[in-house]
């Protein structure tokens, strides 16, 4: 049998399973050469011999060859033979050893173990088809990680020494990275690419045309692909300048660190510090707010108060940053239907954006405008389940302090905290039900549990009974009483509370907050972390009343955390004292969102850190808000540093 045809560095092993990577493998040229001796001593024994030879049987107790263990599907075994040959050879041998150890891993399903084998393999060792055969790997494990332009340029570097054998999945795997390039996604990142790429010296231009060109990429997208250990230096560069920009837009108190730090992990990049800066000005000035923008609120009614509130947030902020725009204020009545004439007045300003109405029957009376052309900000929550018209789909938002939001919040909150077994205490009524369920649906996931719940009237001031159900001290009350009556004998007795609770949930309003904490305390529970709604603070600073509340967690805004007295507050007669100080806070950030929605639709990991919290969209496109969370201390509201407690129950 001529041997030329086993002189390939590599062959194709044959598929073994469907459920497997589908690219065809190769053989190591040293076993295929022992494959084609013994293949030709097999074929000099079949011209003696005229029936076929028996099957190869391995002995028990004899242990497979790598080779041996691949060709039966073993690649777990293959890989760990060829990673112990790796062990004892060097140079190009060891890397080649440790490429096809690298494959069989990918072949088991192993990525981790696959990368792990190849951080061993130096490159420049490498040459020709070995070289190639390295990147053909390295090009699958990009396009596993969903890295199609990193995949394509290790399939380039690849494509003039791929040797003859491995040239089917060569083609398969430029298909598959053909067709995650033709995703938008991938085609920004693409073009990116090839501007860094074309950059040789700093062109302030060019600059602002690659860091806009990765406009739609998500931010743990950019971070992850500079991240890659196989991305080209210049351009990965480029990527995590883009991340540092984008997450100083908002507050650029911390660019020019960020900026000082990034120089130092990529010195050789052509962005020197200063230009970097420059380039985060002339990309800031991309994103400003509308030409013209009508606020619609009500100027009489039961809703007056919090709108007076609202419209003088939206005016601090609109002074601190105008940005050449143009704001009017359109009056709405108590009844819904003054929103649809206040919004074709706005139309008729010209007005580009609307921000209100505010109250949920105007929002929605709005809503269903079969006119409703214009982008709009509503200072409320949106319909449940609303859908956009196509022509404003992704430019319809709402914004609130919603209570339904912030229970929520708060179930998060304990759950980052380690807490695992809550109980619930609530006013029987029906924002009671609402906060408890709010909180139970959210928080009871995994193997967390709400142990126990219970309702008090708000009408009473003694809730001793509700609280020592809750606690089981009743039951210990009662245990005593049985053995008394046993024992015919007074006992000397201390009830004790139950000990598998890590958690109180309250829903509370201040007053009733302000009763029910010392009598937890007085049931000796006053060491279990009590987390309870923003109504918890009326939100005037009342430190000799607000004592008894010390301990308790709640959602608070950072503009609230900021302002510890009511010295601190504006001096606004809308703030009521600081009662309304949180929906000033919204109408602060509902004016500064506004240059910001179309990046946080395009980058749903962009957090807007506003003064009533800090915002993000959600899958559906809506606002979320994450509030700040603050505790009482010394009757003040403080902000809450967050420490991750030990549970008493079993793992």
């Amino acid at each position: 049998m001529p041997m030329n045809n086993c002189s390939v560095p590599y062959a194709f092993a044959p598929e073994v399973s469907a459920s497997r990577l589908s690219a065809p493998r190769w053989w190591p040229a040293a076993a295929l050469q022992a494959r084609c001796v013994l293949l030709a001593s097999l074929l000099a024994l079949l011209a003696a011999c005229a029936g076929a030879p028996p099957p190869v049987v391995t002995e028990p107790g004899e242990q497979l060859t790598a080779e041996q263990a691949f060709a039966q599907g073993n690649y777990a075994e293959a890989a760990r033979a060829w990673q112990r040959q790796a062990l004892s050879s060097s140079g190009a041998e060891a890397a080649a050893l440790r490429i096809r150890a690298a494959d069989a891993w990918l072949l088991a399903g192993q990525v981790d173990l696959a990368e792990d084998n190849l951080r061993w393999v130096n490159k420049a060792e490498l040459q020709g088809p070995e070289r190639a055969a390295l990147n053909l790997v390295l090009a699958e494990l990009a396009l596993l990680a969903e890295r199609p332009e990193e995949a394509g340029i290790l399939l380039r570097e690849a494509a003039p020494d791929v040797p003859a054998n491995l040239y089917g999945r060569y083609e398969q795997l430029l298909a598959r990275t053909e067709r995650m390039l033709a995703l938008p996604g991938s085609r920004d990142f693409s073009a990116a690419a090839r501007l860094s790429e074309l950059a040789t010296t700093y062109d302030p231009e060019q600059a602002l045309s690659l860091i806009q060109s990765l406009d739609s990429i998500p931010s743990s997208d950019l971070a992850m692909r500079a991240a890659s250990p196989q991305s080209d230096s210049q351009f990965a560069g480029w990527l995590e300048l883009a991340l540092v920009i984008r997450n100083n837009l908002v507050q650029p108190e911390g660019l020019a660190a960020a900026v000082g730090a990034w120089k130092a992990r990529y010195p050789a990049h052509l962005v020197e510090e200063q230009q970097a800066l420059d380039l985060w000005l002339r990309y800031r000035q991309l994103y400003a707010p509308p030409r013209k923008v009508a606020v619609l609120l009500p100027t009489s009614g039961r809703l007056q108060a919090a709108a007076d509130a609202l419209r003088d947030g939206i005016m601090s902020a609109y002074m601190d940053n105008p940005a050449g725009a143009e704001l009017v204020f359109i009056p709405t009545g108590e009844e819904a239907e003054s929103a649809p004439s206040a919004y074709f007045e706005a139309r008729e300003l010209g007005a580009e954006w609307i921000i209100g109405p505010l109250q949920k029957q105007s929002i929605e009376a709005l809503l269903n405008l079969a006119g409703l052309v214009t982008p709009m900000l509503a200072l409320n929550e949106l319909p449940a389940e609303y859908a956009a018209p196509p022509g404003l789909a992704g430019q319809i938002y709402g914004l609130s302090l919603s209570q339904d939001e912030e229970v929520r919040a708060i179930a998060r909150a304990a759950i980052r905290d380690g807490h695992r077994n809550a109980i619930v205490l609530a006013p029987e009524s029906e924002w009671g039900e609402r906060m408890a369920q709010g909180f139970s649906d959210e928080f009871l996931r995994e193997d967390r549990q709400i142990l126990a719940s219970s309702r008090y009237l708000e009408s009473e001031n003694d809730h001793s009974p509700e609280l020592e159900r809750l606690l089981m001290i009743d039951e210990s009350k009662a245990r005593r009483r049985s053995l008394e009556n046993a024992l015919q004998l007074p006992l000397e007795f201390e009830p004790v509370r139950r000990d598998d609770v890590d958690m109180i949930f309250l829903a509370a309003s201040a007053t009733q907050g302000r009763l029910l904490r010392p009598q937890l305390r007085f049931h000796d529970a006053g060491d279990i972390p009590v987390y309870a709604p923003s109504r918890i603070f009326t939100g005037i600073p009342d430190r000799s009343r607000d004592q008894d509340l010390n301990g308790v967690r709640f959602p608070s805004t950072p503009l609230q955390l900021s302002m510890s007295s009511s010295r601190d507050l504006p001096e606004l007669s809308s703030l009521r004292g600081g009662a309304f100080l949180a929906l000033f806070a919204l109408g602060q950030d509902a004016w500064n969102l506004l240059p910001w929605l179309d990046l946080m639709k395009r980058d749903p990991d962009f957090v807007f850190p506003g003064a009533s919290g800090q915002y993000r969209t959600a899958p559906q496109g809506e606002l979320q808000r994450e509030p700040a969370f603050a505790m009482f201390s010394g009757g003040r509201p403080a902000p809450y540093r967050r420490q991750q407690v030990t549970t008493n129950s079993p793992p």
